[in-house]
């Protein structure tokens, strides 16, 4: 394995724990309805299973549709829970 290819896996490494943290956050607002609460965990499930497509040579989905998900995941995450943020945050605090 080449010594560049480390920098690249620690990223994705980085970047999934932020993902899962950020699923498991928005799971736990009970304000939200039950379908937008567990919608980035099933985008992370499905960007996981597309990605891991590639060990069985499936490598056109995994490049096509992996990232976006991922990428979908994490803003959909930091959109949630910036909104919840933003309604708890009392009007004279701004």
């Amino acid at each position: 394995m080449p010594l560049t290819l480390i920098p690249i896996a620690l990223f994705a490494l980085a970047f999934l724990g932020f993902t899962v943290v950020l699923c498991v956050r928005v799971a736990r607002m009970d304000e939200l309805p039950r379908w937008r609460r567990f919608l980035p965990a099933l985008l992370l499930c499905a960007a996981l299973a597309t990605s891991t497509g590639r060990a069985w040579g499936v490598t056109a989905a995994a490049e096509a549709v992996a990232f976006p998900l991922s990428a979908a995941t994490a803003l959909l995450g930091m959109y949630e829970v910036d909104r919840r943020r933003r309604r708890e945050r009392p009007a004279d605090a701004v």
